[in-house]
C-alpha cells in the first residue's frame, strides 16, 4: 500500500497546476489518496479482499498520526493538510464509503452512495475556502465523481443513467474563488462534457484542453 494503483486523471493533472502551493499541496494529497483507493476497487478480483483492504484505510485515517505508517507516502502527504483544517477521518472516511459502494456499482442504489462519498472528496477542499457553500462543493464532487469514473474507468447502464441526469445548468450557477481555480477547471470540464451530451464520443482534445488553460488562467 505504498502508492496510488490508480493514476489520477489528465484533468486532475492540468487543474491542479492552476492553484497555488497551498492548494497544490490539498490537490496532490487529497486526488493521491481518491487514486489509492480507487484502485483497491477498479483491480478487485475479490470484493470481500477489496473489502478488507478499504477496512485498512478507513481505520489507519481514524488514528492519530504518530500511529500511522510513516512510510506510506499518500499518508505522509495527507499529513500537512490536517495541521492546515482537514478533519481526516471525517472527510476521507465518506469517500472510503463511496468507493466501497462501487463494488456494486450496477445498482442505481451503489451509484448513489458512490457519487455521495467519492464526491465528499471535493468538499474537503473547504478549508482552504471557508466562505464557500459547503453544498455547492459536494455537487461538484457528485457530478465529478460519476463523470470521472464514466469517462476514465468503468460504465454501467445504473452510471450512464445517473450521468445524463446530472444538472449541468446547476453546475455553470456556482462561482467559485480563484484560491479553488483547480476546482473550477474540474467542474467546468464535467460540466461542458455532459452538456455535451454523450459519454461515447472522445474526450481531451487540444480544443477542450486549450480551453481549461484560458479557464485556469483567467477565470473566464
Amino acid at each position: 500500500m505504498d502508492a496510488p494503483e490508480t493514476p489520477v486523471s489528465p484533468l486532475v493533472t492540468l487543474a491542479s497546476s492552476y492553484g497555488d502551493r497551498r492548494m497544490r499541496s490539498w490537490c496532490h494529497a487529497l486526488f493521491a489518496f481518491d487514486a489509492q483507493v480507487a484502485g483497491i476497487v477498479l483491480q478487485a478480483r475479490e470484493p470481500m479482499l477489496a473489502q478488507i483492504r478499504l477496512q485498512w484505510w478507513h481505520d489507519v485515517i481514524g488514528k492519530p498520526a504518530s500511529a500511522r505508517p510513516s512510510a506510506n507516502p499518500v499518508l505522509a502527504a495527507l499529513l500537512p493538510l490536517e495541521a492546515d483544517g482537514l478533519d481526516l477521518h471525517a472527510a476521507l472516511g465518506s469517500v472510503i464509503r463511496g468507493w466501497e459502494s462501487a463494488l456494486e456499482i450496477d445498482q442505481p442504489e451503489a451509484v448513489a452512495e458512490f457519487a455521495e462519498g467519492r464526491g465528499a472528496l471535493i468538499a474537503a477542499f473547504q478549508p482552504i475556502a471557508p466562505e464557500v457553500i459547503r453544498e455547492d462543493l459536494a455537487q461538484i464532487g457528485q457530478a465529478w465523481a460519476l463523470w470521472d469514473m464514466v469517462r476514465f474507468h468503468r460504465r454501467t447502464a445504473a452510471l450512464d443513467a445517473a450521468v445524463a441526469g446530472i444538472e449541468h445548468t446547476a453546475l455553470r450557477a456556482i462561482t467559485l474563488p480563484r484560491k479553488l481555480r483547480p476546482i473550477s477547471i474540474v467542474a467546468r470540464a464535467v460540466r461542458l462534457d455532459i452538456a455535451g451530451g454523450g459519454m461515447e464520443r472522445p474526450w481531451g482534445s487540444p480544443g477542450v484542453f486549450a480551453g481549461l488553460v484560458w479557464h485556469g488562467l483567467t477565470g473566464r
